[in-house]
């Protein structure tokens, strides 16, 4: 064991060392010399005292006791007292210290210092210990090269130190478990200031290394193993390695056992299983195989590569509970958290993957079950094939709306059709809830003619119920789009589902025109004026309202005004229709066409005008009607009434 250092390291190596106070570091046997006074550690007890013999005489002290010599102006305190370590820590005080080394007192001595172990064994040296100076406590420490391990015997026990009076000895044995590296290592023995040296040689055991097949051939993909034999002139244990190409995988098998250190005793065998990547160009490869420093190199023939090709995975998925395959299952094999490839399982439960060769994590997921995570690796033109069960849950259920989206005119109450599916082992009851847009209401109900709500429903196992939900807005609701909240919470489970339901409220639009009249007569070449009035008979307002005339040909119609920017609901708006036939028009009746059009809705109607000849009709049929009055007088006069 090292001695602990302390602040000037005992001072021993220097001839002179001055200073008002030097902190000290005694081990049971120790001496030091102090301006001409000898200071000894005779022992330490289990209490944290010790003995101290200083020019001769013994002193017990504690912590913090001291031993003053007048005549020297030097103190001795004692200070901290480490039993387990046979170590004290001393204070000395007075001017011009002066430290000197004492001369060993102790005399080691041994009749075989050196020895010679196979690895790993195990070696033991007589020592004879004799005391040339006071009597006294003297312990014993071992210096070991890393790793190896010693211990220090006398009749049987282990021992830490001897005691001996002036000019006695004694023997011990140093017993050395030796190191697995061949060479020659010290071990050094000591006792206060002596030591002996001693030497262990590690001896070098010969180890060979074959097989009975060193090359063989192989596809990409598979395995290919080689028997290895191994012998050696001792026993040793070694360490097995296998250096092959990169990408490649080697492992060392005894028995069922996979192996990577064997203690070789003679003889054995091992198998050499090597992995050979699918991707493998053809061709050969070395395979460097080693025991401790035994080599042999084997090598690999490729006689066919995958390179290029896909793993395929071969999947067949069931249910835990009743054994039966599940089709529609979602199978997905995902590299770094991004998915490669996806699929469903067929009615039979069977579903197939394809990937580049590698390791992936599979994912197995539906609705009501547990999802199921594995790890698996892919090899180019080759199959995997796994079997996977899928737990059902105890509670699950899905809220499906047909149509969340809706579109209606003010006034008008909207109704959204939702299933709920119970889907987990258990039967369940269902909380039903809507957040309506603010002072709007809102209902669940199991008829949409019903105004009668519900709060919760219940559902057995694998059952589905078709429900109602309502959303009535208030009459001061303005147009524009709305949002509510339908939930649905599981009672066996907690767990709530929700659905945004949302609604754009768009007013109605409507348009009628009335004519103040639907007969108009009119001199030919005259203009003859008309009102014609527009009304927005919807709710929402009516934009770019204008009048269309379509007149005979020759006609010239005037409109005013030419348009209307906007017309509210229930608004009217005036038209005035200005109306020329031209000079030449026959007498006669015409209709023209009226129509009302603006950018959402559009109304028409006819109106009859009645065209006159100027100067000439009038007096042509005051002329007939006369004519007609003399004709029928001539009539009677002549006939007479019969």
């Amino acid at each position: 064991m090292k001695r602990l250092a302390s602040f000037l390291v005992f001072l021993l190596l220097l001839p002179l060392a001055k200073a008002d106070t030097v902190f000290l570091n005694l081990y049971i046997g120790d001496t030091v010399d102090v301006n001409g006074v000898s200071v000894h550690l005779v022992d330490i007890s289990n209490d944290y005292s010790a003995m101290l013999s200083v020019n001769g005489q013994n002193y017990l002290l504690v912590f913090g006791g001291n031993v003053s010599i007048p005549d020297r102006n030097l103190t001795i305190y004692l200070g901290s007292v480490y039993p387990e370590k046979r170590l004290v820590h001393l204070i000395l005080e007075g001017p011009e210290l002066k430290l000197k080394k004492a001369r060993g007192s102790v005399e080691l001595r041994t009749t075989f210092p050196s020895r010679v172990t196979p690895p790993g064994g195990s070696v033991s040296f007589t020592i004879t210990v004799k005391n040339l100076g006071e009597d006294g406590f003297y312990p014993l420490r071992l210096k070991l090269p890393m790793g190896w391990e010693g211990k220090l015997l006398a009749e049987g026990s282990e021992i830490a130190g001897v005691y001996l009076g002036r000019g006695e000895s004694a023997s011990f044995n140093v017993v050395v478990r030796a190191g697995k590296v061949p060479g020659d290592y010290p071990v050094v023995v000591m006792t206060g200031e002596s030591s002996l040296r001693l030497t262990v040689h590690v001896e070098r055991v010969e180890v060979s290394l074959s097989a009975d097949y060193p090359e063989k051939e192989v596809e990409a993909g598979r395995s290919v193993n080689f028997r290895i034999h191994l012998s050696s002139t001792g026993e040793v244990t070694l360490p097995l390695s296998a250096r092959v190409p990169e990408g490649w995988s080697a492992r060392f098998i005894a028995g069922s056992d996979v192996v990577r250190m064997i203690h070789l005793k003679e003889r054995a065998e091992l198998l050499l299983s090597v992995s050979v990547p699918s991707d493998a160009p053809v061709g050969r490869y070395a395979i460097n195989v080693s025991a401790g420093e035994a080599h042999e190199t084997l090598y690999a023939y490729v006689n066919r590569t995958h390179a290029g090709e896909n793993g395929t995975l071969s999947l067949r998925v069931f249910d835990e509970e009743s054994g039966s395959f599940l089709p529609g299952v979602t199978v997905a094999l995902y590299r770094g958290g991004k998915p490669v490839a996806e699929a469903k399982t067929l009615s039979d439960g069977s579903a197939v993957l394809q990937a580049p060769e590698g390791d992936y994590t599979l994912k197995v997921s539906k609705e009501a079950y547990r999802e199921v995570e594995r790890r698996v690796h892919l090899s180019a033109g080759s199959k995997t094939e796994e079997t996977i069960g899928l737990t059902r849950l105890p509670y699950y259920f899905v809220l499906q709306v047909q149509a969340p989206s809706k579109s209606a005119t003010l006034g008008e109450t909207i109704t959204y059709e939702f299933t709920l599916r119970n889907l987990g082992l258990n039967d369940d009851e269902y909380h039903l809830s809507i957040v309506p847009p603010e002072g709007w209401g809102a209902i669940v109900t199991e008829n949409p003619e019903s105004r009668q709500g519900i709060t919760s429903t219940y559902l057995k196992s694998g059952e589905e119920k078709r429900l109602y939900a309502v959303l009535i807005p208030p009459d001061s609701v303005k147009l524009g789009n709305y949002t509510a909240t339908l939930r649905v919470e599981s009672s066996g489970s907690g767990e709530i589902r929700t659905s945004r339901l949302t609604v754009s409220l768009t007013g109605s639009y409507g348009i009628t025109l009335v004519p103040e009249r639907y007969s108009l007569e009119v001199n030919a070449g005259k203009e003859k004026a008309l009102r014609v009035r527009v009304k927005n008979t919807g709710t929402s307002p009516l934009t770019n309202v204008e009048l269309k005339v379509n007149a005979p040909e020759g006609w010239t119609v005037k409109v005013s005004p030419g348009k209307v920017a906007s017309l509210g609901g229930g608004d009217w708006a005036t038209f005035t229709v200005r109306v020329t036939p031209p000079a030449n028009a026959d007498a006669g009746d015409y209709v023209i066409n009226v129509e009302a059009v603006s950018d959402q809705k559009k109304a028409s109607d006819r109106i009859r005008i009645t065209v006159e000849r100027a100067g000439t009709g009038k007096y042509a049929g005051i002329g007939i009607i006369l004519g007609s009055l003399i004709l029928l007088a001539i009539i009677l006069r002549k006939y007479g009434r019969r």
